[in-house]
């Protein structure tokens, strides 16, 4: 049986940080610690990908994400009244911005491509339909022995006889692009976990046995995109874990948890200041049949991150402190 995880998820967003004590148990420090090393995978090493070249996977994929700012408060020193009022503007017409409800609804296709010398590749296509604007993210998976191998977005041909200075002009664009759709694709992919594999498997996963995955929170922030940021130290991680269940009805059922590995983050910059995170839920399943292939995957991901520190621009400065929130549900469902 499925659990339900989405009234837990939600349960998280809402519960104000002194109730959530405990439940998550005593809030994050107010300065980072020093990261603890992620858990490595044990017992068998994971399963192989037995399906055969060309075998083509269709499904249906949903992604629900909310971001919800709370307790925001901004004080602007220096400049005239009318300067610090119009700032004041931007930033939370900034917040506003970011603020609210976005839903993917897109078609999902994996197809097994020959292996071409290598433990095993897989292509994954993301199209969806936005603005009456079909789109189309790939990214190429190509398998290692040991760990989950790689993962390389693959963006649209540059037409020949594009200016260079435009080609690095998108090159920030099309990394983004490859960062977002690694994500989503970490929701559905057992190799981004280490658990599917190139080569032979050492028989089967046993109860009880997790494979992880390192994450770094980049809760939405328009402080973030200021120019000159930069991290001081470790940034705010947790491990991603997809534990195994059991087997049913020949598919093999995978529970996710996670634990914070990370909890604080400084920056430095135009912007200075500490992202805590206050507290931190994963939860879901993964499905896959014996050849490696999914099935069908839940996903929910809840965490709420404080930001205060100061930041400078021109003849202003100010102190902010404010609360993010951010949730976000996945479901993929097969067509066939």
């Amino acid at each position: 049986m499925r659990r339900m995880f989405a009234p837990l998820l939600l349960a998280a967003a809402l519960l104000p940080a002194a109730q959530a004590q405990g439940v998550y148990g005593p809030p994050a420090p107010p300065a980072p610690v020093t990261p603890t090393p992620a858990a490595a995978p044990t017992g068998a090493p994971g399963l192989a990908l037995t399906a055969p070249a060309d075998t083509l996977r269709e499904y249906r994929l949903s992604e629900t994400t909310r971001v919800r700012y709370d307790n925001v408060q901004l004080e602007v020193s220096g400049g005239t009244p009318e300067t610090a009022a119009a700032f004041q503007n931007q930033f939370r017409a900034a917040l506003r911005a970011r603020e609210g409800e976005r839903t993917l609804s897109a078609k999902q296709f994996l197809k097994v491509l020959p292996a071409e010398g290598t433990p095993g590749r897989y292509l994954w296509n993301t199209i969806s339909n936005e603005g009456g604007k079909a789109a189309s993210s790939r990214s190429l998976r190509t398998l290692g022995t040991a760990d989950g191998g790689t993962l390389a977005f693959q963006p649209e041909p540059v037409a020949a006889g594009t200016d260079p200075s435009v080609a690095a002009l998108l090159a920030p664009a099309q990394a983004e692009l490859a960062h977002t759709h690694a994500e989503l694709l970490a929701g559905l992919d057992p190799a981004s976990f280490g658990l599917l594999r190139g080569g032979p498997a050492a028989g089967s996963p046993r109860p009880g046995q997790g494979f992880v995955r390192l994450k770094t929170v980049q809760p939405p922030s328009p402080l973030m995109s200021l120019p000159g940021q930069q991290v001081v130290g470790a940034p705010l991680q947790v491990e991603q874990q997809l534990r195994f269940e059991n087997e049913e009805g020949g598919q093999l059922v995978f529970f996710r948890q996670a634990r914070v590995v990370q909890p604080g983050q400084i920056l430095s910059g135009s912007v200075e200041g500490l992202m805590t995170l206050l507290r931190y839920v994963y939860d879901g399943e993964l499905r896959l049949t014996p050849d490696g292939l999914p099935v069908s995957a839940e996903r929910g991901e809840a965490y709420a991150v404080q930001m205060t520190g100061r930041l400078k621009q021109g003849d202003l400065s100010a102190t902010y402190s404010l609360n993010v929130t951010v949730t976000s549900l996945l479901t993929l469902t097969p067509v066939k």
